[in-house]
């Protein structure tokens, strides 16, 4: 797969490096970092309204009143994701440094 011309040089210009590999090589590991802290501040919203941390809700889901309730499911299968994404970007991340 080619990148083109034009994305070479919007890369280029905005790492200031002298080719794309370079380029790429600073780019992914901060793109990685902000993946991470982002998906970090998702996970806190999630532990600050259930009082929580994801594995204690996921203990604990199927004894709450409304364990089965539409939004309980979707915000336990919403937040585990978030978990694994974190976990996933933090192995990709150690591979780029």
């Amino acid at each position: 797969m080619m990148i083109s011309t034009h994305l070479t040089e919007k890369i280029l210009k905005l790492t200031n490096a002298a080719d794309l590999e370079q380029s790429l090589k600073m780019l992914l590991p901060e793109f990685l970092k902000l993946k991470i802290y982002f998906t970090k501040q998702q996970i806190a919203q999630y532990e600050m309204k259930w009082n929580m941390s994801y594995e204690e809700f996921e203990q604990k889901s199927t004894e709450m009143p409304d364990s089965f309730t539409f939004e309980v499911e979707q915000e336990y299968y919403d937040w585990g994701e978030k978990v694994a994404l974190v976990q996933h970007y933090k192995k990709m991340l150690k591979e780029w440094i």
